[in-house]
Formats: C-alpha cells, structure tokens, sequence
C-alpha cells in the first residue's frame, strides 16, 4: 500500500458530510428515497451498528423502531434515538446504561450529536467560548450569594483585574438573587457585547467596585495559575489547569510551567482539574510526560480499546468518512485516493502509548490532584496514566453534592472522534481508555481519598483555599509557608467565613464532556 501524507500526521479532523440510509427491506446502503431527517435517523444507527463501543448489544436494524421519532425539532429526535441506543449496554457494577446520566436520565452521558449551526454554544473545544466570551464564570452559591467561580487567563475579565472569590453584586444595575428570573436574566445580560458588574469579596479587600468587560476575541490560556509553595524547605508546585485544549499536545505555556518547576527544584507537586471537562488526548499525553518519574519512560501509559470490529478493520462504513486537512484538502493519500477512517489502525497494539520523557520532572514519587464532579474525559485520563507509576492522591472538592455524599469524578474513560452526517457531527462512544494495568472502568467517576468544600470566595493557589490546603495537610507539612512564588498570576491570602452549599448554580456557557482523538495510524 503505498501511503503519501500530504500535509502532517497529527491532523484535525474535518470529514466531509455522508448521508447514510437503508431500505427497510434489504438493509443495504442508499443515498436517496427518504426524507433527511430519515436518512439521519438511519445513519446514526448504522453507524453505532458497526463503530459504536458497545455495539454488540445493540438490535438488528428491523427490531428498533425508528418510527417512534415523530416530535420536536430534528436535533431532539436524533438525540433522542441516540438516548435510546446507548441505553441496551448495561454496566454489571450499577444495572443501570454504561451511559446512565444522573444530570439528566432522559440523555446520554457520553454519546451526543451537534449542529453545525449550534456547535459554537454546545461543542466548546477551546476555553474562548466558555464563560460567554467574557472568560467568566459565576456560581450561586447558599440562599443568596454569587460568585466569579473561575477566570479564564487572557480574557476580558481577566485583562479587568476580575478574579476567582469575586462576590458579585450586580449586574447591569440589577442587584444579584438566586432565582431563576434573575438566572434567565444573567444569561441575556451575558448575551450582550458589553456587561457591567458591581463586585465585592475577598481578591478587593471587601470593596465594592465597578467592572465594565466588553466582549472580543481573545487568545485563552488554560494554565490558570502557577505558583511554588516554599514549606520547610521543600518546593511545592502548584497549578491550575481549566483545560487540555491546546491542538496536537502544544502547549507552550504548560511546558513553560513545568520548566518553571523543573528549574525551582520542585519535590512535590499539586494539580488543580477542578473545573477541567477534558479536551485534546495528545496535550493530556504531554502533561502525562511532564509529572511521570524517569523510570515510567518507554512504558506504557494508555491503551484504546475499540470493539471488535473496528479491531479487525471491518467497519466498512467509515469509508465514508475521509481524512482531511484543516483546509479541506486531503491528509493522506493512498494508492492515487483520499485515505478514510476506515484505513485507520484501530487495534489495540496501534494504539497503545508510551512514555516519552524530554522534559518536565523527573524524580516524582507522588502527585496530589484537586477534583470535583466536573473533573471529566482527559483530566480522569491523565490520572489514570499515572496510577501505574506514582502515589496518586485525589482531593475531592464538593460543590453540588450533599454533605454526606462522597466526592467523586464525572466519569468518562470513553473517547471519540467526530463523524459527518451532513451538517451534524455525531460523538458516539467509540474506544475505551485503560492505563497499564488494564484499569478504566471508572464509568461512575473515580473515588477521591479526601474532600473538602469548593470555597469559591478564594483564589487559586492561595494556601488557606480548601483543596490546597487539603493536599498540603495530608503531605504532613507544617501549615507555615515560608514563600509563595506565583508564575503566572498573583494571589493573596486572606481568611474569611465558610460558605455553606445549601444552594449552587453555574452560569457559563455549557460545553461536552471531552476525549477528543485527534490523530490516527493508518493500517499497513
């Protein structure tokens, strides 16, 4: 087979729109007859037939009742069917779909399909989206209390001076309630090309002051703050990490940090994936490379296990779906045509990775994380990496759950890569992410060693904030610090009162819960 890459490897994906369909009495392919909404409906089951995980337990095409789907607007059918097909997969552990969603049991946790007309709100795969492009998000908190729960570096905002703790006040004139009128108006104020907030809280010294952000593009950093905690002589790196978003793994800023650590002579080191929904495999691999110890180099650190007939390469309809570049011209070329994803290697040998140490620390026995619910996809990925070679400690931080209920992650050890049907592109679970141990069954979230609340009142990096002191108690150092030294961006410690969860509501722009596959070996 003769194989010419035309442009790069490491590729996104833009697949061209494939519309699939299958006469009732023959199941064989078609591209006319029905109208769209049947041809999509048809091909969304014929490709979960052949490359969905759990495929095998699926109905044969003249057992599942397509007729069912007759209300609402497209979308809400199509993800309706896509609901009802990951719902025959049942996971021992619960009883309950591997993709039972505790958010909302009437959607799938892990599968979905977007419009290409609504993929700015819903597919966010880059930080610039969140937070309606201010690069804020708010969080009510108790009976009656609002709080910039997190700022995006680089944004607006955070150009403003606004910063995590921020108590807001009002916004465009409105005093802040937590009720759902004034949530319905908190999203049309952020809407608009301009907002005002009146802010107060811990970061400004309980003062009262007014912000003006206006909207605009902005370059987002995903590494929220880095700082190095001098305690006892020891340093201890810090850092807060929203998102692994940067394409193809480059992450300057990331590799800059752990320079920054490498440099300090850190012994110890704290992650912070509180608010991190996932992202890019190949930036997860990175960071993966920068905390493994120089024993874990040229082992493994992930498999992806994909079903049986991808495994053997006989999922015949993803010849529909070619490679191609991010200018739309194709990736590969094999034998004088566009290579598909179906001349990908999808067993579990090809893609299996290793270790690759070049940079980073290297003589880390242990490393703590800071998560929550949101924890998701490529952040569980990369714990799970680690697990095999190091002491990993979870430190739960509880925002929405109760007191009595334990703290754990999403829950999402399934990745995928878009499929094109017309103007939709649908994520169904494809692969299965195990580290080297075999271990990835965390459907249910991982379980975390300690909890402590979410205090949205302080900043990141600030060593009276919950989740860091928590690691830093259980690391059995003394609570004195000798120095802080922040990189990224300055904190101040302060104390104040606990903020009690009674009541909690995010406001920011909503965003799938990602493990994105952005690059692929072709079979020889």
């Amino acid at each position: 087979m003769h194989l010419h890459n035309t442009k790069r490897v490491a590729l996104s994906l833009f697949l061209c729109f494939t519309i699939l369909s299958c006469k009732k009495e023959t199941g064989k392919l078609l591209l006319e007859n029905d109208n769209e909404e049947q041809q999509v409906l048809d091909s969304i089951y014929l490709y979960a037939n052949q490359i969905y995980f759990w495929n095998d337990r699926l109905p044969k095409y003249t057992n599942f009742n397509f007729k069912k789907y007759t209300t609402g607007s497209s979308i809400a059918k199509y993800s309706h069917e896509i609901f009802d097909l990951t719902s025959y997969a049942l996971n021992p552990e619960t009883g309950k779909s591997f993709e039972f969603n505790p958010d909302n049991v009437f959607e799938a946790k892990f599968s979905t399909i977007i419009s290409k007309s609504n993929s700015g709100s819903q597919n966010n795969y880059s930080l610039t989206d969140l937070g309606y492009n201010y690069g804020i998000t708010l969080v009510a908190v108790g009976n009656s209390a609002i709080y910039i729960e997190y700022v995006i570096k680089n944004s607006p905002a955070e150009t403003n001076g606004i910063k995590r703790g921020m108590k807001v006040e009002e916004i465009n004139g409105r005093k802040s309630e937590n009720t759902e009128d004034f949530y319905k108006y908190v999203k049309t104020a952020f809407d608009g090309d301009k907002v005002e907030l009146i802010l107060n809280g811990k970061p400004n010294a309980y003062k009262s002051e007014k912000y003006t952000i206006k909207r605009m593009a902005y370059i987002a950093d995903p590494v929220n703050m880095v700082s190095i905690l001098k305690i006892n002589n020891i340093n201890i790196g810090y850092i807060s990490y929203l998102k692994f978003s940067s394409p193809k793994g480059r992450d300057e800023s990331l590799n800059n940090a752990f320079s920054y650590f490498n440099n300090e002579d850190v012994k110890e080191l704290i992650i912070d994936l509180r608010y991190n929904g996932g992202g890019d495999i190949l930036t997860c691999e990175n960071f993966a490379n920068l905390v493994a110890p120089q024993s874990a180099n040229g082992k493994v650190m992930r498999k992806e296990k994909y079903n049986t007939l991808m495994q053997k390469g006989e999922a015949t309809l993803l010849t529909k779906q070619p490679i191609l570049n991010d200018d739309g011209s194709p990736a590969f070329i094999i034998n004088g045509r566009t290579a598909t994803l179906a001349d990908g290697d999808y067993s579990i040998n090809a893609n299996t990775s290793l270790f690759k140490k070049t940079a980073g620390l290297n003589n880390l026995t242990r490393v703590y994380f800071i998560v929550s619910k949101k924890t998701a996809s490529a952040s569980e990925l990369l714990i799970n990496c680690l697990k095999p070679y190091m002491d990993v400690k979870l430190i739960g931080t509880r925002t929405t759950e109760r007191p009595a209920d334990p703290v754990k992650t999403f829950g999402k050890p399934i990745g995928f890569f878009p499929v094109k049907i017309k103007s939709y592109s649908l994520y169904l679970s494809l692969f299965q992410n195990l580290n080297a141990n075999n271990e990835g069954n965390y459907f249910n979230g991982m379980s975390t060693n300690i909890t402590a609340d979410d205090d949205v009142e302080t900043d990141f990096g600030n060593i009276e904030e919950k989740g860091l002191r928590s690691a830093l108690d259980d690391m059995a150092y003394s609570p004195k610090v000798a120095a802080v030294k922040n990189k990224a961006l300055e904190s101040k410690s302060a104390t104040g009162g606990n903020i009690s969860n009674v009541k909690r509501e995010v406001f920011g722009a909503g965003e799938l819960q990602e493990l994105i596959k952005s690059q692929f070996k072709l079979r020889k």
